[in-house]
């Protein structure tokens, strides 16, 4: 099983492709950082009165248009009105931008790198049908699960490696630009029980990056069962950002209506039970879980049956 694997990550990392997905991150994480450093916050003496007009104007916006906004839009404006208080009533100014505040801000930006997952793993079984590859790969002594095995364990690794190659990056600008101090530094945020929660920047990052490891393992579950089905990588990879943009914005629509609970996107985000509270009410942590394992056992079998029935002229 191992030199399958071997073999399999030989692929992706031999490939250009591989490294100028790699590259773009590094820009895009550079480029905030560029931008931050260049445009820094304004020194204020009066920061508690800077907060205080923020609070107004936001409760203005949501007495007027809080009726017509998403739920979660609306739960974000009043967790910043909660925090923003929270700084004012124990006379905490909010935090100069250090290299772990950066980080925190960096992270956004793996949603870019949840584009270049998709575009391995939806290619990564389609490729050896569009260039032919998958007779040969077929005429090896070992079973065609195996080999199925293999490629979803590299795409797998793949997507670890981004997300840690994210994280180590952005802590390195980061650093580089406002000082490796702030580790320790609090972070302020409202709770699923609309509880505030003040825990360490560095503990607040690692878990944000653990939230983002489970979407990623689905998220490259998705794209690879989607990449069993078309011969045509192409259409494989554009199918597969297609279904996982199209499903979060399909959530953000339906999110009123119950049924949407179901939905495997719903479920995928668990940052939601640490923040805010969870998208549909009364979903529950334990409920996203059983939720994510069931999809995560249904789509792997399918892409197990979809490999391992097709006819193939070896």
């Amino acid at each position: 099983m191992y030199p399958l694997l071997a073999n399999e990550n030989l692929k992706i990392y031999s490939r250009v492709r591989t490294w100028v997905l790699a590259a773009l991150v590094l820009v895009a994480i550079g480029l905030t950082g560029w931008v931050l450093a260049a445009h820094p916050s304004p020194v204020s003496a009066n920061w508690k009165a800077s907060l205080q007009t923020t609070d107004a104007s936001l409760k203005k916006e949501i007495a007027e248009d809080g009726a017509h906004m998403p739920r979660d839009v609306l739960e974000q404006l009043k967790s910043q009105i909660a925090v923003n208080q929270y700084y004012i009533a124990h006379n905490l100014e909010p935090g100069r931008e250090t290299g772990w505040a950066f980080a925190r801000t960096a992270e956004n930006i793996v949603s870019v790198s949840t584009v270049f997952i998709l575009v391995i793993a939806g290619d990564i079984v389609a490729s050896e049908f569009a260039g032919g590859t998958i007779k040969m790969l077929l005429t090896q002594p070992v079973s065609r699960t195996r080999i199925l095995f293999a490629k979803y364990g590299a795409a797998l690794l793949f997507g670890l490696f981004l997300l840690a190659f994210t994280l180590a990056i952005s802590l390195l600008i980061g650093g580089v630009l406002f000082g490796f101090h702030g580790a320790n530094a609090p972070v302020i945020y409202v709770n699923d029980h609309a509880t505030l929660e003040r825990i360490p920047s560095f503990l607040y990052l690692l878990v944000q990056y653990g939230f983002d490891l489970v979407t990623m393992v689905m998220t490259v579950t998705i794209a690879f069962m989607i990449s069993t089905i078309f011969r045509s990588s192409a259409i494989a990879i554009t199918i597969s950002v297609l279904v996982v943009f199209v499903g979060n914005t399909l959530v953000a629509a339906l999110s009123r209506y119950h049924f949407v609970k179901y939905i495997l996107f719903t479920n995928m985000n668990l940052s939601q039970y640490m923040q805010n509270g969870p998208i549909v009410k009364g979903m529950t942590l334990e409920f996203s879980v059983f939720m994510l394992v069931a999809y995560f056992v249904v789509l792997n079998f399918l892409s197990w049956l979809f490999f391992v029935k097709r006819d193939v002229a070896v």
